[in-house]
């Protein structure tokens, strides 16, 4: 499926009046890609100059030419077009220009396409629903953390002929937001995976996000099935809204079509038997940490299911898991001790989760825990509970790094201990920590956990987080 001239200015809806093409090269070329960073430019494709806080692509223009671009989708001329040497598609917004591509190339691609949204978990559930329909066939997923209004583009225009599936991931961080890349995506199967206060400081309430992530229901294609977590307190309006659709909801002890069947858990690790409308499919031995994961991989067997994949690939999919780097990755650590590498992100509903897992495993018990972003003025409130959530667990030691993770420890009590340095951190972490000791480290993306990762890490366990 090509972008040729003839399709990029359909997409548009451009006119002549709007094209700037002075040596006439654009209507020339043959099929291009569009792209949005000039450092992965390849002579032919046609550079998307986007605006945003610290950048302008409308500075690059130059350095597209260059590269061997053949137009410059833009916001507006620039001066001497002639002289710039590059064709110019002129658009009102670049941003939405993108999303018009997108929507464009997504509606002239004949696959089916699932798409995942939620405050916790929706990479690992991507993860494992691309680990299962791979075994069916060619699928394109979402990579890195393109789930944004620009991610979402990004992701559809790389859908070609050569894969029938997709599963892509929605995120947000206001409203608004889902309900344009749905928009754009037009799935065939979405899934709404929890809501756990993450960016309740962007929100203003946990009801908010609920409304946020029920967006994506409104770009559902009209036979489409919504993926519903039984388990969320927000399950009854989410089943309201997705009325008309087929509801296929997944859950634990609850009466779901999608449930964990005789689950046992060994040191974290859980094993359970997949059942789908009361038929028993099989045993999966999850490989990935936590009861949290359990409800990750039934959203993910739920979504493949409604994707038309059969159980056996589905089984296979679960049972063969790899993890998604510093989310929940066990690494060897110094003096025997092994760390739960869960340093990628965090808000309050993970990090209860996190904390549930550290508990079964074997002690001492230890975490090291960074501050929790986008809370708002929800954040002392949030770390406070925390901490006494983490104390109540009986963890031996809780110890934290910089404000506002600071409200976590002193709530922990006599088991705390924080930290403004993070020199002072590591030098005590490396003398003081038990043998064979079971160690959490986790905290927000700013809070840079993975440093403590790579500074506990045995010498025998390199460098792969």
């Amino acid at each position: 499926m090509s972008n040729t001239p003839e399709r990029l200015i359909e997409a548009l809806g451009l006119t002549d009046d709007a094209i700037i093409d002075p040596k006439g090269d654009f209507r020339r070329a043959a099929a291009c890609r569009v792209v949005t960073d000039t450092r992965s430019l390849a002579p032919g494709d046609v550079f998307l100059a986007l605006r945003g806080e610290r950048f302008d692509g409308h500075d690059f223009l130059e350095t597209a030419r260059d590269r061997g671009a053949v137009a410059a989708i833009v916001e507006a001329p620039v001066e001497a077009p002639v002289e710039a040497g590059i064709a110019q598609l002129i658009v009102a917004d670049t941003r939405l220009a993108l999303g018009l591509l997108a929507r464009y190339h997504r509606l002239h691609w004949q696959g089916r396409l699932a798409a995942i949204t939620g405050n916790s978990g929706k990479t690992t559930v991507r993860a494992l629903c691309e680990a299962i329909l791979s075994r069916s066939g060619p699928t394109h997923a979402t990579r890195g953390n393109l789930n944004n209004d620009i991610g979402v583009p990004l992701t559809l225009l790389q859908l070609d002929d050569s894969c029938a599936q997709a599963v892509i991931e929605a995120g947000a961080n206001h409203t608004g937001e889902i309900a344009w890349t749905t928009s754009l995506a037009r799935p065939d199967v979405v899934l709404i995976n929890n809501v756990t206060d993450a960016h309740i400081g962007e929100f203003g309430s946990a009801g908010h996000i609920a409304q946020a992530k029920a967006e994506i229901l409104s770009g559902l294609s009209p036979d489409g099935v919504a993926i519903l977590n039984r388990n969320d307190r927000f399950y009854p309006v989410w089943a309201a809204l997705a009325s008309g659709h087929e509801v296929l909801d997944f859950g634990i002890d609850v009466p779901a079509r999608v449930q964990a069947v005789d689950m046992v858990s060994d040191e974290g690790f859980y094993r359970f038997t997949l059942a789908i409308d009361g038929e028993e499919i099989g045993r999966v031995a999850l490989p990935l940490m936590g009861r949290h994961n359990v409800m990750n991989a039934l959203g993910a067997a739920a979504a493949a299911h409604a994707m038309g994949c059969a159980p056996v690939h589905v089984l296979a999919g679960l049972n063969e898991a790899e993890g998604v780097a510093r989310r929940m990755i066990m690494i060897e650590g110094i003096r025997g001790t092994t760390l739960i590498d869960d340093s990628y992100n965090a808000n309050p509903g993970a990090m209860r989760a996190s904390l549930d897992t550290l508990v079964q495993r074997p002690g001492p018990r230890w975490c090291f825990l960074g501050a929790m972003g986008e809370l708002g003025h929800y954040s002392v409130q949030a770390h406070e509970a925390l901490g006494h959530y983490a104390r109540d667990l009986d963890i031996d030691q809780v110890v934290t790094i910089g404000e506002p993770a600071r409200a976590i420890s002193t709530a922990a009590g006599a088991r705390g201990r924080h930290f403004d340095d993070w020199a002072a951190m590591i030098d005590f972490a490396r003398h003081s920590l038990p043998s064979q000791a079971s160690v959490l480290i986790k905290g927000s993306l700013d809070a840079g956990m993975d440093r403590l990762v790579n500074a506990l890490r045995s010498e025998s366990s390199g460098d792969d987080s």
